[in-house]
């Protein structure tokens, strides 16, 4: 592989997972963003949400994407916000391959209601409030993530599968 792997879909369609197991498949090193911001910020998401605003990690994610051509060829999991903002789909697009991780509604809202905590933009909600907020977040963001180079569904396989249907695909 000459360019990146990047998947890019909402929180809890297993982006990290999958990508750990594709860049080990590949023998390619592996980056989080959202890991990677963390430890150049010294502080989680959550913690960056809180003291700088949702707009300054925006712009942490943006300066992400604008140094993508600055490293080798690499298997990355990005926030799921990061394709819907600025250009960074676009930047993502140029510098590699581009794959959506497609998990229905219900999965990634079963999936976050055990994960929540980790997780800025839902850990003040109530299981009630969850679904509603992941639907509408969901229908926001859907039309950027299909703009993907492959959509890759993540629904009831187990994470090697898709692995496995994901490297074919490639």
């Amino acid at each position: 592989m000459k360019k990146h792997l990047i998947l890019v879909g909402f929180m809890g369609c297993g982006k990290s997972t999958i990508g750990k197991l594709l860049a080990e498949q590949l023998e390619m090193p592996f980056i989080d963003s959202d890991a990677l911001i963390e430890t150049e910020q010294q502080m989680s998401v959550s913690e960056i949400f809180a003291a700088k605003g949702e707009a300054a990690f925006r712009e942490m994610e943006r300066q992400f994407c604008a140094n993508l051509s600055a490293i080798p060829a690499t298997v990355i999991a990005v926030g799921g916000g990061l394709p819907c903002y600025f250009d960074n789909l676009e930047v993502l697009k140029a510098n590699g391959k581009v794959i959506y991780i497609n998990a229905s509604l219900q999965t990634i809202a079963k999936r976050l209601k055990q994960e929540r905590e980790h997780r800025p933009l839902i850990q003040h909600l109530t299981d009630n409030e969850l679904f509603p907020f992941v639907e509408e977040k969901l229908t926001e963001r859907k039309d950027f993530y299909k703009k993907a180079d492959i959509i890759m569904p993540n629904e009831l396989d187990k994470p090697e599968k898709v692995v496995e249907k994901l490297l074919k695909a490639l």
